[in-house]
């Protein structure tokens, strides 16, 4: 193979410290930029979360640009997605959402909860800074101000009509057979702490 070093003089490993990278507020949420994009020409972000107890998260929501990674590392983070039960993910769980499926999260549990959040491609890092300006430190992140920041980068926020009809889809797709819907539809959720050493997929369960 042929291979000419002038291709990739621009580039560079980027390296990232959460010490080094302060908190950032959205209302009732923290998260913090770990990486923005720029080092994969927008193709990859990671964002770091933190979710207080007792909290809902986001409104119903689906991306059609963009999938999502969330790889838990405190707490516990429930994640929703409509029409199967909720998926409640302890940390070193990585739950994968791909693009045009209708998911949230939340954190009902009594810790609080952290996870870092891979964006791919990784243009959405600015829907976090757009949000910082609407909302800020010491005011609630409310469903209003969410959605009009979702619509803004290539996400569809939700109705309760909209997420009626994704959970009446699987009503009626679970009457046409056995019930079972494993391997079709529903959240991954991708294990790293199998006993056995394998990485177990579940969908929506």
């Amino acid at each position: 193979m042929d291979i000419d070093p002038s291709k990739t003089a621009h580039l560079k490993i980027s390296h990232a410290s959460p010490d080094n990278i302060p908190w950032r507020h959205l209302g009732q949420y923290k998260y913090r930029i770990l990486s923005d994009g720029t080092a994969t020409e927008r193709r990859l972000a990671i964002i770091e979360s933190a979710i207080p107890p007792h909290s809902d998260g986001p409104i119903f929501h689906f991306h059609e640009m963009h999938d999502e990674g969330f790889y838990v590392t405190q707490g516990k983070v429930r994640f929703h997605t409509p029409g199967f039960p909720p998926l409640d993910a302890k940390p070193f769980d990585l739950v994968t959402v791909p693009i045009s499926l209708p998911h949230k999260f939340s954190n009902p549990f009594d810790e609080e909860a952290v996870f870092i959040n891979t964006i791919t491609p990784g243009f959405f890092v600015k829907y976090f800074e757009f949000l910082e300006e609407c909302i800020g430190q010491g005011k609630e992140l409310t469903p209003e101000a969410n959605k009009r920041a979702l619509e803004r980068w290539a996400t569809v926020p939700m109705t309760g009509e909209m997420v009626g009809r994704y959970e009446e889809f699987w009503k009626e797709k679970r009457g046409e057979g056995s019930g079972e819907v494993n391997g079709v539809g529903g959240l991954k959720d991708v294990s790293v702490m199998e006993r056995n050493g394998e990485v177990k997929e579940t969908n929506g369960v």
